[in-house]
């Protein structure tokens, strides 16, 4: 007769991608039922580890937020370089066009931005980073490079138009917004931003 091996019995122990293990099955509770509903155990129950190992990595739920979500994969000067290469009349829409981009076609770009706004949402402890960050080095960097004194009004009526998108897209799910495709939403969003962003008031 062989011997069969046994599987050993709990959660399984640490090992070389613990700690990213834990990330991702972080990452994935915070962007779909938000941070206040997440706990630690419930992270270690997804990532299939003893919440004790949790304890190891991070030394709480917000740190643990931070490590995840925080880390936007975003590189903003980029960004906003390539918006400001085009034609002035087409800024509006390629800064929409960018946003799109950074929020599906990054690696785990959806998930964090769901995160942050789900977050900011619920009024947690860490309330603005999504949108602080989008302010002052996204929307603000192209308002004032294109010559207004009043980029800083110009950049967060920009970051509330796009996390009004965000918001009705991907949380509220509203059904004709969630099945439209990037392009419509370029177009019809785009001669918004232009006046946001570009056209003088």
């Amino acid at each position: 007769m062989t011997d069969t091996p046994v599987k050993p019995r709990g959660r399984r122990p640490g090992g070389a991608d613990t700690r990213g293990t834990i990330c991702r099955a972080a990452l994935t509770l915070f962007s779909t039922i938000g941070y206040d509903k997440v706990s630690l155990r419930a992270i270690a129950r997804e990532a299939d580890v003893d919440p004790a190992l949790i304890h190891h990595y991070f030394s709480s739920k917000s740190d643990l937020f931070a490590e995840t979500v925080l880390d936007i994969p975003l590189e903003a000067e980029r960004l906003v370089e390539r918006v400001l290469a085009g034609p002035r009349e087409q800024i509006g829409r390629a800064a929409v066009a960018a946003f799109l981009e950074a929020y599906d076609g990054t690696d785990g770009g959806r998930e964090r931005f769901t995160a942050m706004l789900r977050s900011a949402v619920a009024g947690d402890i860490v309330q603005r980073p999504l949108s602080e960050f989008m302010s002052k080095e996204v929307f603000g960097a192209i308002a004032e490079r294109l010559g207004h004194d009043n980029f800083r009004l110009r950049a967060q009526l920009a970051v509330s138009l796009v996390l009004g998108l965000t918001l009705c897209r991907y949380i509220l799910h509203l059904q004709t917004l969630a099945t439209a495709t990037d392009q419509a939403i370029i177009d019809g969003l785009g001669q918004a931003m232009q006046e946001i962003l570009v056209e003088d008031w």
